[in-house]
């Protein structure tokens, strides 16, 4: 390789910023019942588990959930503490959320070394995964502690040590279970229905509660089997040694799911539990009537948590797998109660949060019903599903909010609606207040799965509306009201033209031509795009397909059979562009469309944006600051909304985030280590990649924290670039630096 190839490979490299729109989150003010929304824009809430960590370390533990939110996975949700003594006041925090590790199928909080950091717990492939919590002050930061925790699982004979047993379905009890001041483990076997108590070492060992350590000391933890919706009591009081699964396994059954919570409902120093099951739809307490050292389960009920008076008022009774968690919500130093559903369907939605507030003043627990939408009821939530689209409702000029869904639960299912919020801003500065979320009573149709779209069909100077369906078909309304008037939909027509694209349909009415009439663009579960040209007039639409793999466009991910694209085609400046949504939350950008309706679009981007706020995201992408700048509104299977104000009318934009003084790395010329040393006020995941002159990596790297090394003392003398990418919620940035080694 020549030198002048050389230096433009790396001239390449330092300035290979990820050239792209920028958007910038933001808020719009949104009203509900006259009342002003803390976090309007937060994403919704599905199917969450909830513990504390104090994120900005200003002595106040804040909440994270974890939202299963679908079968693409689930996303952290992040909400700051801004409340005061007695009062829970939240709001929602990206930034912090965004500087978590990756976790799988369920994260839970909880200080081990006692540091006073919480530090995080998640699913690794048949057991836990620890990172520990590294934060400096506000700056968050996680090491991994463990890959996967493990076990000794005869501990009085021949070491048996093997992963701690843990399933992606399942929540595990964290806590101190023998009091002697380290983190202990109550976690279901692989095989059974009953309990194993993990017990840290660390303190008889080390004297200390830093480390992970465990014996598996009781395979029947307070002498409980839990099965079937029941709990059988004294199943093995006088088993408390480990057996090995022999022909024991034969009789057990496969636990599927289940969620296990530590408290100590009466102040007594041992451990109660409250459990749920992915089979069951209420919550079984157990009272310990033993020891912190020798459980024993005397007594369960399902009237929790009315216990020890068994009252089915306001009793924990969820459609499938509630979960309980323990945690102080309104800062008045009691640990009060949350139950959520850990299942991904089939459950509460829109009021998937119950709130019991610990109103005892003693060491024991008296948790009062408060609430069944504790954070929800601050932000725009839809239940499953949102399906944004910008539309002049009321005729008075100014573009209002209409969200489709999935479906609100009701009784064992999903009721669809669009719901509506009237913009009672300015035409530069926007807000929206709900006005109903059964706008024109259109639930009334039954039309399963409701994504809109809007345009004139009929050419009478009004909007009409189009609505795909979870069937893969389409419903037409006329609107009957005329220029200028609020609109009036009615004349509906299901199965509209007979068009049909297979399962969840999401059109656009949209001029792909730019010929003058609407044709239409239907994504669908199968993540491709359907075409359906209007050879029609525009007054007398006729749709009829030119194809169902529109621009080679499939938003599946590799190896998934559904992908659910959601397209927002746009025009600026005469080029049109196309964004889509996808099962996996990934925003995806096309161009080449212009006269290439029967080719493949060009695909500039799976991960626009850098944007993911969790799976089906549905993009729409229009001005409603009247800046001349699109804006961004991002649904997603959550149920809620994301909004993030542009800074570009063209969506080409270029910053650099990265700056060259803010990064040293020394010492250089160097023999054994690099030390690298960002200043940034930003956080987020740093990519380190270490390169020869020759262009080969020779080390490489992801961290999120701000000092990192690089052992050199291997490497061959010479010239080396140290390449470092930066991904925040606006770019990507790079810097390289050269350096020695000698």
């Amino acid at each position: 390789m020549t030198r002048i190839k050389i230096l433009a490979l790396f001239l390449v490299l330092a300035h290979s910023f990820y050239a792209q729109t920028t958007v910038y989150r933001d808020t719009i003010p949104v009203y509900e019942s006259n009342t002003k929304l803390l976090m309007p824009w937060a994403g919704g809430i599905n199917f969450s588990s909830f513990t504390s960590i104090d994120l900005n370390a200003d002595g106040k533990n804040d909440i994270v959930g974890y939202d299963k939110i679908g079968g693409s996975g689930g996303r952290l949700r992040a909400y700051l503490n801004v409340g005061s003594p007695g009062v829970s006041r939240y709001l929602h925090s990206y930034t912090y959320q965004q500087q978590f590790p990756a976790v799988n199928d369920w994260a839970l909080f909880f200080d081990y070394n006692n540091d006073g950091k919480a530090d995080l717990f998640t699913y690794t492939t048949g057991g836990i995964k620890v990172f520990r919590n590294t934060s400096v002050g506000s700056a968050l930061s996680f090491a991994l502690a463990s890959h996967s925790l493990t076990s000794d699982y005869n501990p009085t004979g021949t070491p048996n040590v093997s992963n701690l047993y843990c399933n992606s379905v399942a929540l595990p009890g964290i806590g101190d279970i023998d009091q002697d001041g380290d983190l202990d483990v109550l976690s279901y076997s692989v095989f059974g229905t009953r309990i194993e108590y993990h017990k840290n070492m660390s303190m008889e060992l080390y004297g200390h509660a830093d480390s992970l350590v465990f014996d598996m000391v009781d395979d029947c933890w307070g002498d409980i089997n839990e099965n079937n919706c029941q709990v059988d009591l004294n199943v093995c009081p006088f088993m408390k040694k480990y057996q090995a699964l022999t022909t024991d396994s034969v009789r057990k059954v496969l636990h599927s799911g289940s969620c296990i919570m530590c408290l100590d409902r009466d102040g007594d120093g041992d451990q109660e539990l409250v459990m749920g099951d992915i089979s069951c739809s209420n919550v079984f307490f157990v009272e310990n009537e033993g020891s912190s050292t020798n459980a024993h389960i005397g007594d369960t009920t399902i009237m929790f948590p009315n216990y020890p008076v068994r009252s089915s008022t306001n009793v924990i009774r969820l459609n499938s797998f509630p979960c309980t968690f323990h945690l102080d919500v309104d800062n008045d130093g009691q640990k009060d109660l949350i139950a959520s559903p850990n299942a991904i369907s089939g459950a509460e939605n829109y009021q998937s949060v119950w709130y019991y507030k610990n109103a005892s003043s003693t060491a024991t627990v008296n948790f009062v019903f408060q609430k069944k939408n504790f954070l929800q009821e601050d932000m725009m939530e839809f239940g499953e599903g949102a399906y944004p689209v910008l539309f002049d409702a009321n005729g008075d000029g100014k573009k209002d909010l209409i969200v489709g869904n999935l479906g609100y639960y009701t009784v064992n299912t999903n009721k669809s609606k669009l719901a509506y919020y009237k913009n009672i801003g300015s035409a530069a500065s926007p807000s929206f207040s709900l006005v109903t979320r059964d706008y024109q009573s259109l639930s009334s149709y039954n039309i399963f799965s409701m994504a809109p779209t809007f345009g004139d069909l009929d050419n009478d100077g009004d909007q009409d509306l189009i609505i795909g369906d979870m069937n893969g078909e389409l419903h037409y309304f006329e609107n009957t009201a005329g220029f200028g008037n609020a609109a009036v939909f009615s004349n509906h027509v299901g199965k509209y033209q007979n068009i049909d694209v297979g399962t969840f349909a999401y059109p656009q009415l949209f001029d792909v031509d730019n010929n003058g009439t609407l044709d239409l663009v239907v994504g669908s579960q199968n993540g491709k795009l359907d075409f359906r040209k209007n050879i029609g007039t525009p007054s007398a639409p006729s749709f009829t397909t030119q194809t169902a793999f529109f621009g080679g466009v499939d938003v599946r991910q590799s190896g998934w059979s559904t992908g659910f694209s959601i397209p927002y085609m746009y025009r600026d400046a005469g080029v049109t562009r196309l964004l889509v949504g996808s099962e996996m939350g990934n925003i995806y950008l096309y161009n080449n469309i212009d006269g290439n309706l029967t080719g493949s679009f060009n695909r500039v981007d799976t991960t626009l944006f850098h944007i993911n706020e969790g799976p089906r995201c549905a993009p729409f992408y229009e001005d409603i600051t009247n800046d001349g700048k699109r804006d961004l509104f991002l649904g997603n299977y959550a149920g809620g909304l994301a909004f993030f104000n542009s800074t570009n009318v063209n969506g080409v934009g270029i910053e650099e985030l990265f700056k060259e003084e803010n990064i040293a790395v020394y010492p250089n010329p160097a023999s054994d280590k690099i030390t690298i040393a960002i200043k940034d006020n930003t956080y987020a995941e740093i990519q380190i990649r270490c390169y020869d002159v020759l262009g080969k990596v020779v080390y490489e790297t992801t961290t999120f924290n701000k000092i990192s090394q690089i052992d050199v003392s291997a490497f061959s003398k010479g010239i080396y670039f140290i390449q470092l990418q930066s991904k925040d919620d606006r770019s990507m940035r790079s810097v390289t630096k050269k350096v020695v080694v000698q």
